[in-house]
């Protein structure tokens, strides 16, 4: 891209970024509290994306919200709303860990992170897809593991951090020879999950040759890898995140123009981590590419909307969980967008 053509990209992006920011702030109350909060859990990513898009005043409030009568003395959500089934429970408090954390909240975000050291199993350093106390079903998934490894960077919890990093090393050493184009994302204990349980099969594999799959996990991960890599100085976990990545690079084309779709959203979001982590490979035309694709997806009042095939009539709870995360996505964008323009 010529200078000119990446400052326009960046325009465009921060205008995205932006829109969907103030989507965020018409739709919490003025002590915090996020649409749809009495329902279920949909504002645990809201405080990190408020904070990192520069809004901190209103992603300290929300977290002082949650504080107080959100969580549970041992860190984790209380049981309600928050809490809900705890069902992939890790994923949401590693959101809520990097929020507190980003906010100053260095007590919630410690707390919240000790919940997740008890949460990832010792020996794998996996983390389940179901609450503690059923841990004797031994499930454990990728897009947990490497958002709990990204909020163990970020808080500086290094033992979190290098399980997490084991337990994906040893998930893609593991993938068969014969896979093809599938991918699988759980594991049972130290075995890699091939024949999941039929309710699972849609989570646990991704056929990168269809459409309207789990596309988003080579994403996740790539994020954590990036940074597990610049944090340990060291080029492996950048080779694991590149070989991640070429899933969706070599993927149906599905993944990017279905008008139902929006799970590829985090192939920007780990393209965005690997053009910062790894400045010499060919990241910046992918980036750019899902800049648009962000904004392409954006509706009218700032908001973004999950995907229609699983929802086809999204509530504001539903907008609420996809803005947060398409805005942090896109800030991740704008960022990496605005390294390659100082380079």
């Amino acid at each position: 891209m010529s200078p000119a053509e990446l400052d326009a990209a960046i325009a465009r992006v921060r205008a995205s970024r932006d829109r969907g920011v103030r989507w965020l702030l018409a739709h919490m109350d003025p002590d915090g509290k996020p649409v749809g909060a009495d329902e279920r859990n949909g504002w645990a990513r809201a405080p990190w994306a408020l904070a990192v898009c520069g809004e901190s005043d209103a992603a300290t409030r929300m977290v002082a919200w949650a504080e107080r009568g959100q969580l549970s003395p041992d860190g984790g959500f209380a049981p309600g709303p928050a809490f809900g089934t705890g069902r992939f429970g890790a994923y949401p408090l590693a959101h809520l860990a990097i929020g507190a954390w980003l906010t100053e909240r260095f007590g919630t975000a410690l707390k919240a992170m000790d919940a997740l050291r008890r949460m990832q199993d010792p020996m794998t350093g996996g983390f389940p897809i179901a609450p503690v106390e059923n841990r004797a079903t031994d499930i454990h998934d990728l897009l947990s593991t490497a958002q709990a490894g990204l909020a163990a960077l970020i808080s500086g919890q290094d033992d979190i951090a290098d399980l997490a990093w084991r337990w994906i090393s040893d998930l893609v050493a593991a993938q068969p020879a014969d896979a093809g184009t599938r991918f699988y994302t759980f594991r049972q204990g130290e075995t890699l999950m091939i024949e999941p349980p039929q309710q699972l099969e849609w989570l646990a594999i991704t056929d990168f040759s269809r459409p309207r799959q789990t596309f988003y996990t080579p994403g996740m991960a790539a994020v954590f890898l990036a940074g597990y890599a610049q944090r340990k100085a060291i080029q492996e976990p950048l080779a694991i995140a590149s070989r991640l990545l070429r899933f969706n690079i070599e993927g149906c084309d599905e993944q990017f123009n279905d008008p139902g779709s929006v799970q590829i959203c985090k192939f920007g979001w780990g393209a965005a981590a690997m053009l910062v982590a790894d400045p010499a490979g060919d990241w910046l035309r992918h980036v750019a590419r899902m800049g648009d694709w962000f904004i392409e997806h954006q509706q009218a009042d700032g908001a973004w909307a999950p995907s229609l095939f699983v929802s086809p009539e999204p509530s504001d709870v539903d907008r609420l969980i996809k803005t947060a995360e398409h805005v942090m996505e896109v800030n991740a964008i704008l960022a990496a967008l605005g390294t390659a323009r100082g380079q």
